[in-house]
């Protein structure tokens, strides 16, 4: 896919984001607003022939570098626990969803990228490749047993 990709933080913030291949993955939510933003400000220079050639060489460069002009995608293990928020009223209705779920994250077939998908609590799976572009999600915890392990506490020695 020629995408930059990167480990995921626990407590950051993500986004679905569809690249220029067609496939849906998990962005940084404020690498998104700037990968947005910048795709405005190219599309927005209205005017003087200056505007004009600089719009025009910004979609040369993004057809071309295309893959370095998208944000990267983050990426978690198969067992990351993730907070999903908004999700849709037709995802709702469909699955029996809150507007807000909880997940796991499951990465079905580790060969190929689109066997991605979001485990719910009513045992529910999505695909990956379903979600809406701009669905957001929070990584609670990169690695669910990451949860699990006791917080260690600081011994003292009493001499």
């Amino acid at each position: 896919m020629n995408v930059g990709n990167r480990l995921a933080v626990a407590g950051e913030e993500l986004v679905a984001h569809r690249f220029h291949s067609g496939f849906i993955g998990m962005v940084s939510r404020t690498d998104y607003r700037r990968w947005r933003a910048f795709l405005t400000n190219a599309a927005g220079a209205e005017g003087s022939l200056g505007n004009l050639l600089r719009r025009f060489l910004s979609r040369i460069a993004r057809r071309l570098l295309s893959s370095d002009s998208e944000p990267p995608t983050v990426e978690f293990p198969s067992d990351a626990l993730l907070r999903v928020y908004g999700i849709s009223r037709r995802l709702q209705q469909e699955y029996h969803l809150s507007a807000m779920e909880d997940a796991l994250f499951i990465e079905l077939t580790p060969y190929i990228r689109s066997g991605d998908a979001l485990c719910f609590g009513n045992g529910v799976m999505i695909w990956l490749q379903s979600l809406q572009e701009g669905q957001r999600v929070k990584v609670l915890y990169r690695s669910w047993a990451e949860s699990l392990e006791p917080t260690p506490e600081p011994v003292q020695m009493n001499m």
